[in-house]
């Protein structure tokens, strides 16, 4: 191989150190082609190996194209992620008050233990006075069920079945008595 590059060379020596001829030349097809055209030179051979370093180049060119498109591409793409979440960062990430951020307060759902274990009703777990003089005002079939609902933390679904009634009429009785707690709340009637 290093007397069919050394020859070839030699009728072309504005090509040496030229990296897409020597990739070529690297390529045992294409040394076929080389050494065919320079042992038995022809118009035809010259052609031939020609367009194979047209097409050699062209892989080239299209692999250099592509790699620099992907380059460019994803460094635009990260522009724009970042851009993004510096506009819109997660309101979990802002700090609380008592320091650090709004995550760390994000129970971890992992634990079975449920947030109002202590309590039995959902009165005994306000703390806000306004909202426990307008839960006080609602009909204790609404108590129940807020009870089961934020204490139990229990569904729709499961209360129904546990009362024996369809799971619309309890969600029907559990948006009522939000409504009226929110209409209570808002109207500042306690």
């Amino acid at each position: 191989m290093d007397t069919l590059v050394k020859e070839f060379y030699r009728h072309y020596p504005h090509l040496k150190h030229n990296k897409a001829v020597e990739s070529f030349i690297s390529q045992g097809e294409n040394q076929k082609l080389v050494e065919e055209f320079l042992r038995h030179p022809s118009a035809h051979k010259e052609e031939h190996l020609n367009e194979a370093f047209k097409a050699h180049y062209f892989d080239i060119r299209f692999t250099s194209y592509v790699s620099s498109s992907l380059y460019y591409h994803s460094v635009n793409f990260d522009k724009h992620i970042r851009k993004y979440s510096e506009r819109h960062p997660l309101t979990l990430d802002d700090q609380a008050e008592e320091g650090g951020s709004f995550i760390d307060l994000v129970p971890d759902p992992s634990s079975d233990i449920a947030p109002f274990t202590n309590y039995s009703t959902l009165g005994d777990c306000l703390e806000n006075e306004a909202l426990l003089r307008a839960y006080k005002t609602l009909t204790d079939r609404q108590k129940h069920i807020l009870d089961l609902a934020y204490v139990q933390e229990r569904s729709d679904t499961e209360i129904a079945r546990m009362q024996g009634v369809s799971q619309q009429a309890i969600s029907k009785t559990h948006r009522k008595a939000l409504r009226k707690l929110k209409s209570i709340l808002e109207k500042g009637e306690c």
